[in-house]
């Protein structure tokens, strides 16, 4: 392999950076949930609905610039997303009804998203196969800090300009930014190996091998096998309780904990929100690495029981401190799935059509953020708070968590990550 190609792959990681930095900004949105509600009277409720249209949006777009990225080329499928992305944030600074909040931010904004998301993070993943753990993990990471960084800005320029004028600075900056970044990425040359690593004979049918063939599934074979709908399911089931915590933490806190000496009630909940932000980043990078020395179902197993623990521990966690711990140890676990999830979809159904691959499997991520947050809303109540939702949460993350022992022994019995075709 020629020493262009050892450079290539580390400037495509760095510009994938860039772009998932920016492009993760969906979290920014709640800077602007009161602003907006204020400025047009909409009840947050009204506003926040707009976030999980985005997520769904987003989603299913994902599935469609994987395989358009696939003929393509992920430079052209990103460079579209990141204008349209920029358009939808820009054209929400001039929404003044809840439709075309719902148009330009929850599906103009979110179709560019999901055109740059999956192409991003699927093409480091070819260009990684020997640390795919690693490489998840560095671009995550960024989709962590990327909101954490930027909240204070927008928040700033909400202030200084206005809520309208912030939204629309943003969409250019993000246009402008996504763009640079997309330039410098491009695809990995075809079966494409890091100089001096080969491929674990487990991971390539015999068959498969044989023909030279890498034995990757596209999505019509993925579909068809059951293992799919399994690794959907845990998907899902291990989404619910990360996206209980994200939507509902500072709520959560304010309730549980209240004021803390000098601090108020909602500066508490908005620091325990900055704080799951930073544990969630720091998980990302840690299981990124853990992913290449333990393989995915032992760290998945690891980050599902370690939330169904701390899920349980949430119910009583009435003093700030305890609550702090629980927050810190949530979202450390939760940085874990979106970094465990690609690797292992390229793992289980191969490289080659990674693109559509994962954009189908990130629906399960996509169903959890619409279980989570509202086993936060549907089960809390007056006698009990936030209890049975947290008990409800451990319970599917449980159950996510035997699924996940019963298919790791069925893998190491077949002795390769890859189903049976049917």
């Amino acid at each position: 392999m020629s020493a262009k190609h050892e450079t290539n792959r580390y400037g495509v990681l760095s510009a994938a950076f860039v772009v998932m930095f920016f492009v993760a900004s969906i979290a920014l949105f709640s800077v602007f949930l009161n602003p907006l509600s204020e400025q047009h009277g909409w009840t947050p409720a009204e506003v926040s609905l707009s976030y999980s249209i985005f997520q769904t949006v987003m989603a299913v777009t994902g599935i469609f610039s994987g395989r358009i990225s696939d003929k393509f080329g992920p430079r052209t499928v990103m460079l579209v997303g990141g204008f349209v992305f920029g358009l939808g944030w820009f054209l929400t600074g001039m929404a003044n009804s809840l439709p075309m909040l719902y148009i330009c931010h929850g599906l103009i904004a979110a179709v560019g998203n999901g055109l740059v998301y999956n192409p991003a993070l699927t093409t480091a993943q070819r260009w990684f196969p020997d640390i795919r753990g690693k490489a998840s993990g560095i671009l995550l990471a960024a989709a962590a800090i990327g909101p954490a960084t930027l909240a204070p800005v927008a928040n700033a320029l909400s202030s200084a300009f206005g809520v309208s004028n912030a939204l629309r600075i943003l969409g250019v900056t993000f246009w402008v930014t996504i763009t640079l970044g997309s330039l410098f990425v491009q695809p990995a040359p075809a079966d494409y190996r890091p100089k001096g690593w080969n491929p674990p004979v487990a991971d390539k049918p015999a068959a498969a091998a044989a023909s030279g063939d890498d034995g990757s599934f596209d999505f019509k074979a993925m579909l068809a096998s059951p293992r799919f709908y399994v690794l959907l399911a845990v998907y899902a089931m291990a989404a619910s309780s990360g996206t209980m915590l994200v939507g509902a933490v500072s709520s959560i806190s304010q309730e549980h904990v209240g004021a803390v000496g000098t601090m108020t009630a909602a500066a508490f909940g908005a620091m325990a929100v900055s704080i799951s932000t930073i544990s969630n980043f720091l998980g990302r990078l840690t299981f990124g690495a853990l992913y290449d020395k333990f393989g995915a179902f032992k760290c998945l197993s690891i980050m599902l029981v370690v939330t169904a623990l701390a899920m349980m521990a949430m119910s009583f966690a009435y003093n700030a401190a305890f609550f702090v711990v629980c927050v810190i140890v949530l979202g450390f676990a939760f940085g874990a799935l979106l970094v465990i999830y690609p690797p292992l979809t390229g793992e289980t159904f191969g490289t080659k059509h990674l693109g559509v691959n994962y954009g189908i499997m990130f629906l399960g991520y996509a169903l959890g953020a619409w279980i989570g947050p509202r086993l936060a809303t549907g089960l809390h109540s007056e006698a009990y708070g936030y209890r049975m939702a947290f008990y409800a949460a451990a319970g599917i993350t449980i159950l996510g968590l035997v699924i996940v022992l019963l298919l790791a022994a069925r893998v190491r019995k077949a002795g390769t990550m890859m189903p049976p075709r049917k």
